[in-house]
């Protein structure tokens, strides 16, 4: 169903168990769309699957690579409604990658990513989520993509 290309040094268990965590959370949110929110670096990009409706999440990730990510969405056989990740030095490749795939994709500048004022933890897992659970409260405000010229 799901597969991160080119996994390096995960054994066969851990895989099994992702694949059983995200069939599990596919199978909670039926037909309802999802959104992905993703922290994107040069070699793994975190992934978060987000229900605004019952607030539900699931994480994954995976090695980097425009073509790879941009298969994965459609392979999990449910309706994603927005795929956003933060600017940065991935640039703009991703988002067209991903909109050529049929996703609907948005840039959102670093800085104007909500922070709460004593973050007790930030990671690459949680920065996907907030990405996800805020653009789908319609908290973030996406930037303009630039046509390749």
């Amino acid at each position: 169903m799901l597969r991160c290309r080119n996994i390096p040094n995960q054994g066969v268990s851990s895989i099994v168990k992702k694949a059983t965590r995200i069939s599990r959370f596919l199978a909670a949110v039926e037909d309802r769309p999802i959104y992905v929110g993703l922290d994107v670096h040069k070699k793994t990009y975190s992934v978060a699957l987000f229900d605004p409706e019952d607030g539900i999440v699931e994480t994954y990730t995976c090695p980097s690579g425009q073509e790879a990510l941009a298969d994965q969405p459609s392979g999990l056989g449910c309706q994603i409604a927005h795929v956003v990740y933060e600017s940065g030095p991935t640039g703009f490749a991703l988002s067209r990658a991903l909109e050529r795939a049929g996703f609907a994709v948005s840039v959102i500048a670093a800085s104007r990513i909500p922070r709460g004022y004593a973050a007790a933890a930030k990671t690459d897992r949680i920065d996907a989520v907030k990405l996800a659970n805020y653009f789908a409260r319609g908290l973030l405000r996406p930037i303009a993509i630039p046509t390749v010229e």
